[in-house]
């Protein structure tokens, strides 16, 4: 088994070539959605009850999506119009959504944010939440969303950490289970935008390629790009994969929280990338022939990856080279410290990039918003400690590690944001 630590920077996975911003025509559509949203105002904010200074006001929420990276490149799925097939585009978009003053952006954080039945609308848990995509989607059963829609009621999952100064760190993950065929060329244009609660808009787009000339190599979906569980391997010997471990922020703290569902409620995302694409990941998850999609339980529906039948302390049956631990005691590892959680992972999703030497590889990204708190004697504790270890098909190992203050300035991250209305 070979094993290598590793620290990885953003900045070290260039993601290949840059495309034009999206047309004139898109940011329209966002102000309008957007500022539509502000008119429905969610809060009770106003600028006379709370008052802040001139320096404050100018210090607007940023936004900044992690998960695709820009330039990368999306398998295109299996669905067609009239032909659904789950084995979608499969990659996740996930975003870093930052307040970095005392106005905040009203979010109901948990580990299920999903409304389909309010698709085209807002998201009742993330109001102020607007995804547009450029291109049309290809759904699951074949059916058609169209371009340039409002697609936050189908995200995942979402978690907050409390960064420091008075802001906090929000975090929404999204598993795309739909097909994209780009009318256009090969590209096109997420982005993910927010308004906060005095009506200050913040944005962050990516430029994304359709290309089977750098993804066909391995696989068709998001699913295929990575190999499965029970496949033989791709290649022998390999390579080691970059692992590293981006949210929470750093530096941030995450919430002790209390018993679930309202536990931690922060949020973990893992990046891994893989030359060979022989890090074992069903993107589908636990539906995916372990559980029937027809019961109601949360891990059975298509794209998430939560295991919790896999029993505390064994591997995710969707990841099982994957290993995540706390350093300290926490309610998701049975109250014990050093057992691995991985199992309790929520959602998954894979691109393609290019390194700097012009070589595709595999990008999955693994998200968790913790829906378990801290116990017995992390209560004690002034730090916690992330390890996500990933190990190849071939026993290819790295490990990565980050420390996080733990703090009681708030319950859970639920109470580091506003809540949304209940009558909106």
């Amino acid at each position: 088994m070979n094993a290598i630590d590793c620290s990885v920077t953003r900045k070290s996975l260039p993601a290949g070539p840059k495309v034009s911003k999206p047309p004139r025509l898109l940011w329209a559509l966002i102000t309008m959605a957007i500022l539509g949203q502000a008119a429905r105002a969610q809060s009770s904010f106003s600028p006379d009850s709370a008052r802040i200074d001139s320096l404050q006001q100018r210090l607007e929420p940023q936004v900044r999506i992690t998960s695709p990276l820009d330039g990368a490149f999306i398998a295109s799925g299996d669905s067609r119009i009239g032909h659904g097939d789950p084995n979608g585009s499969g990659f996740a978009i996930v975003a870093e959504i930052r307040t970095r003053d005392k106005v905040g952006i009203a979010v109901d954080e948990d580990v299920n944010i999903r409304h389909v039945d309010a698709l085209f609308g807002r998201n009742p848990q993330f109001p102020s939440l607007i995804v547009l995509i450029d291109e049309d989607l290809i759904t699951p059963d074949g059916k058609i969303i169209l371009a340039n829609v409002n697609l936050a009621p189908l995200f995942n999952i979402a978690g907050t950490d409390d960064t420091p100064g008075p802001g906090v760190t929000t975090w929404v993950g999204w598993h795309v289970l739909e097909s994209i065929r780009p009318r256009r060329g090969n590209s096109f244009h997420v982005t993910v935008a927010v308004v906060d609660q005095a009506e200050r808009i913040a944005f962050d787009t990516v430029s994304l390629h359709v290309d089977a000339s750098v993804t066909g190599a391995f696989g068709t979906s998001g699913n295929g790009l990575t190999q499965n569980p029970g496949q033989p391997n791709r290649v022998a010997g390999g390579t080691a994969p970059i692992v590293e471990i981006i949210a929470p922020r750093e530096p941030s703290a995450v919430t002790l929280g209390e018993a679930p569902p309202n536990g931690s409620l922060h949020y973990v995302q893992v990046n891994i990338v893989d030359r060979e694409g022989d890090v074992v990941v069903d993107e589908l998850g636990a539906s995916d022939g372990l559980l029937d999609p027809s019961i109601g339980d949360l891990a059975a529906q298509l794209g998430r990856i939560d295991d919790p039948a896999a029993g505390v302390g064994n591997p995710n049956r969707s990841v099982p080279g994957f290993d995540f631990r706390f350093s300290v005691p926490s309610g998701a590892a049975g109250g014990s410290a050093s057992v691995n959680v991985a199992r309790v992972f929520n959602i998954a999703g894979s691109e393609v990039i290019l390194l700097e030497d012009g070589t595709p590889a595999v990008r999955t990204v693994l998200n968790w918003v913790v829906g378990a708190p801290f116990v017995g004697s992390a209560l004690d504790q002034n730090f916690v400690t992330f390890t996500a270890t990933v190990t190849d098909a071939n026993g290819n190992q790295t490990v990565a590690t980050r420390t996080f203050q733990l703090t009681d300035s708030a319950a859970n991250g639920d109470k580091l944001t506003p809540q949304p209305d209940a009558g909106q």
